[in-house]
């Protein structure tokens, strides 16, 4: 069996998904962005959405929006990927790593006010809600209100995950969403987005996603577009052109039976990894509030004879795609020539990431699949615990 760790659903003809937009003969950002923008406000519960080409560029233009000055700096966690932490680096901004919480994957929230009573230089903090697992959104803004921190949540694994106050999007401050590949939903390879319900934000990030420019093409290039334009503030070129808008148009028809599939697919392994005790399974309570974007087992390594990495090894030859989610900040090089970071700098990230497994989950996946990849776990449990 031939499994890979994501397989996307796509329609069966292309003329489903880009109908009306080369039919109106306008392909980037215009109507169908816009119809995007509005379903996603939907969903979000949010006043404004910005739709951009990709997560990264959400994360950045909402922090450049801030006008945060070199030498700022921000809270962000170790056991992220990159994109969370080069944001802030692109506009000269330190970040102030935290380590993860001693029996998950989120920011260890007890560690942040320690750091924010020492230093007065940290003007945002980027929570990330880790697979799908919300941050403690009400204490973040707590701490922002006292400490007078702009929140920017990056929320590329929480597309309709739900924290104790509300809906992830629906917040005064920004949320980054994507929709990558591999994501719960993906405008065909590459996205993102930014919510928001403050308007002022709302106006300056859309403008920093277009060149800084008052209008877009589609306002200026129609018979009863106005031609003439102003570029207020240094932008980007971040925008979501129609083409992509109607990939993600065409994926939210189905997301709420897709959601309901992963945590079906959560449900199947923690049943096959009982008795497993070499295994650390996410959670054993299955909560609707989690977009379950990753399925991440933990290996307790002096239960067995072989290490993580020769565990992955055995899995992959078994025709099983994994991965690992992720190689901790301080541990990558350049983060360490830079900010002088060691592996143990932050030891719950440096485990996490030496005995994380990331299985497949996405709801093309079949039972039988899934099946296969439990029964696989549990034979190289038998074949190679101590």
């Amino acid at each position: 069996m031939n499994i890979p760790f994501h397989r996307p659903i796509i329609p069966r003809s292309l003329d489903e998904l880009y109908e009306d937009s080369i039919r109106d003969g306008w392909i980037t950002t215009g109507p169908i962005t816009k119809r995007f923008e509005s379903k996603l406000e939907e969903i979000f519960e949010s006043d404004n959405v910005i739709a951009v080409n990709s997560c990264t560029a959400a994360l950045h233009i909402a922090l450049a929006s801030k006008n945060f000055k070199p030498n700022d700096k921000f809270i962000v966690p170790t056991y992220t990927f990159v994109a969370s932490v080069e944001v802030g680096e692109y506009l000269g901004m330190h970040p102030v790593l935290i380590d993860s919480q001693r029996n998950g994957y989120n920011i260890d929230l007890n560690q942040v006010e320690d750091v924010l009573k020492k230093d007065n230089k940290i003007k945002a903090i980027i929570p990330v809600h880790f697979a799908g697992k919300t941050v403690q959104m009400d204490l973040i803004f707590d701490l922002a209100n006292k400490y007078n921190l702009f929140v920017l949540e990056d929320a590329a694994h929480a597309f309709e995950s739900k924290s104790k106050i509300g809906k992830v999007g629906n917040t005064n401050h920004a949320a980054a969403f994507s929709f990558y590949a591999n994501k719960n939903i993906t405008t065909g390879g590459e996205g993102g987005a930014l919510s928001t319900n403050d308007s002022f934000l709302a106006d300056k990030m859309r403008k920093l996603s277009l060149h800084g420019m008052s209008k877009d093409g589609y306002k200026r290039f129609q018979s009863n577009g106005k031609w003439a334009y102003d570029v207020s503030d240094l932008g980007y070129k971040y925008n979501m052109t129609d083409i992509s808008a109607s990939f993600g148009l065409w994926q939210l028809r189905y997301f709420n039976n897709w959601l309901s599939r992963r945590i079906e697919i959560v449900n199947d392994y923690n049943t096959g990894f009982i008795g497993i005790e070499g295994v650390i399974c996410p959670t054993k309570k299955v909560s609707t509030d989690n977009a379950w974007h990753l399925y991440i087992i933990r290996i307790i390594p002096g239960l067995w004879k072989i290490s993580r990495n020769e565990l992955i090894n055995k899995i992959n030859q078994k025709g099983i795609g994994t991965s690992v989610h992720y190689i901790p900040i301080h541990m990558h090089s350049y983060y360490k020539k830079k900010y002088g970071f060691k592996p143990d700098s932050f030891p719950h990230s440096k485990t996490l990431s030496e005995t994380v497994i990331s299985l497949p989950l996405y709801p093309a996946l079949k039972d039988k699949e899934v099946s296969y990849i439990a029964k696989t776990i549990l034979g190289l449990w038998e074949e190679y615990k101590v």
